[in-house]
């Protein structure tokens, strides 16, 4: 996300951003902005409104991380969040940016990609298995996405992209694959790190398969 600063700093914001050198460190709940995200149902709000959203950014390091956190009782409530994590954190970063949030300077998230990797993927959810996979079809089309080749792009200019993506599972895991996959030592935490140009170079790299 750290790209967005930079491509702010190339807007008609830079000279905006440039003067100042404030930071932000906080965790916004999601309750407060739930009944304001449009086209949800009152069971989708309800999930949400148990989320956080962290989010510390350095302007002079130009660096911007967020951590979106989700609480959930089964594995058919993930399949239920994992759809609506862009839409929240668009909705919530906005709101922010927009200076909304205490000593958040205004950053043109309108400029962003419009793009997503997952949806290049299915993940599937079932008793004691949680599985990505790409789908051939759609990503033998990804030179089309405008938005995709944007963020590739930003990653050959110096602006990677990265996702981090974890799962603490209710007991440890079985079986664990995937090339991007750490497992801890207790086997209960499952930290998977992906990046745009993993996405480009190897899309097998984001692929994982998890047993517990």
């Amino acid at each position: 996300m750290s790209g967005l600063i930079a491509i702010a700093k190339m807007s008609g914001q830079g000279k905006e951003l440039d003067s100042t050198e404030k930071s932000v460190d906080t965790t916004i709940s999601l309750n407060k902005i739930a009944d304001s995200i449009q086209g949800l149902s009152s069971t989708e709000r309800e999930l949400v409104k148990k989320g956080k959203l962290g989010l510390n950014l350095n302007m002079s390091d130009e660096k911007l991380f967020t951590k979106l956190e989700f609480p959930f009782t089964s594995t058919s409530e993930i399949s239920v969040l994992d759809q609506l994590s862009l839409r929240v954190m668009e909705q919530a970063m906005k709101k922010q940016m927009d200076g909304d949030g205490e000593n958040a300077p205004s950053i043109p998230t309108d400029e962003m990609p419009k793009a997503n990797m997952d949806d290049y993927f299915t993940i599937t959810y079932s008793k004691g298995v949680i599985e990505k996979k790409h789908i051939p079809e759609k990503y033998a089309k990804v030179e089309d996405d405008k938005g995709m080749q944007s963020l590739k792009e930003m990653a050959g200019e110096g602006m990677p992209m990265n996702t981090t993506l974890i799962y603490n599972l209710p007991k440890p895991a079985k079986k664990v694959t995937g090339k991007n996959v750490k497992l801890s030592e207790d086997k209960k935490k499952i930290t998977i790190v992906n990046s745009v140009d993993d996405f480009f170079d190897d899309v097998s790299k984001l692929e994982f398969r998890i047993e517990y």
